[in-house]
């Protein structure tokens, strides 16, 4: 993606933020980006009216009196987007490719969240984390995001996911909201994920392309993994390719809609030809 593409998209967001806010009935939808945590503040004395749940059972042990844990607002909110780069994002038969998607993407969240006065942090990661913004703020630390975007590239390899989750874990990220994008083409991050999910608010979005639910039957063609590098003549009118293309698709679908259910994440899909900022709007 160029970087004159993004720049349009931030125009985009802009001038529905400035409906919004102007809109009679604005407030009446919630915002991901709206509201913080809290954090702990110091230890009181309980009195009358406090919330019996904040009561430090071991300060009162020790005191032999009543303590209660106090907590403060969270003023400034971290908000991870974690941006699959694998091959099989490269892939896009519309507007734009998968990878595209998720810049544009990307960049409309960290606009967002920035607006909100939030902090923002980009991994991007293939079958390694292969480049990492610490959050930033502010509209430098915006732009300083958008030009690591529009620089991203697909990168060689599989897809594993839980190498960017467990680069979260060994921050000790809690607290946080996390963004993680990808066409979710792989298994084996349910666990990591969970975790994540335990200790901050998680949120999912798959990026797909129409053509990856059903082939085209263009007969003998060339194919070549995208992950893998691997080329073969295939014969794409064939039963058995169809079959199994589905059946390959299914199998990944399956997987991601099995771990949003169980844990309850929240998620969406965007398509290649899909409107970003349209299918956005309800979250920022």
């Amino acid at each position: 993606m160029e970087l004159n593409e993004l720049i349009a998209t931030i125009q985009k967001i802009d001038l529905m933020a400035t409906s919004k806010t102007q809109h009679k009935i604005a407030g009446s939808t919630t915002s991901l980006f709206k509201g913080r945590g809290v954090v702990f503040d110091s230890i009181r004395k309980y009195e009358r009216g406090d919330d019996v749940r904040n009561i430090n059972w071991n300060v009162t042990a020790r005191f032999n009196d009543t303590f209660i844990n106090t907590f403060s607002e969270d003023k400034v909110r971290t908000i991870w987007i974690l941006i699959d780069c694998s091959g099989s994002v490269g892939f896009g038969t519309k507007r734009r490719s998968k990878l595209d998607l998720e810049i544009e993407i990307a960049a409309t969240l960290a606009y967002s969240a920035i607006r909100h006065n939030d902090a923002v942090g980009v991994v991007f990661f293939g079958d390694v984390v292969n480049k990492v913004v610490m959050p930033l703020r502010g509209m430098t630390g915006f732009w300083h995001i958008a030009k690591a975007l529009v620089d991203c590239q697909p990168l060689a390899g599989e897809t594993k996911m839980e190498s960017s989750l467990e680069f979260l874990l060994k921050e000790n990220c809690t607290h946080s909201l996390v963004f993680l994008l990808s066409d979710f083409k792989t298994i084996g991050y349910e666990e990591s994920a969970r975790i994540i999910a335990l200790h901050n608010d998680f949120f999912t979005i798959q990026v797909q392309d129409i053509l990856e639910t059903t082939f085209p039957k263009l007969g003998w063609v060339q194919l070549k993994d995208i992950e893998s590098g691997v080329q073969k003549w295939t014969n794409t009118s064939a039963a058995d390719f169809q079959k199994l293309y589905k059946q390959q698709h299914l199998e990944y679908q399956n997987y991601y809609n099995h771990f949003l259910s169980k844990y309850g994440v929240s998620n969406v899909c965007i398509q290649t030809h899909d409107d970003v900022v349209e299918k956005l709007a309800l979250l920022i």
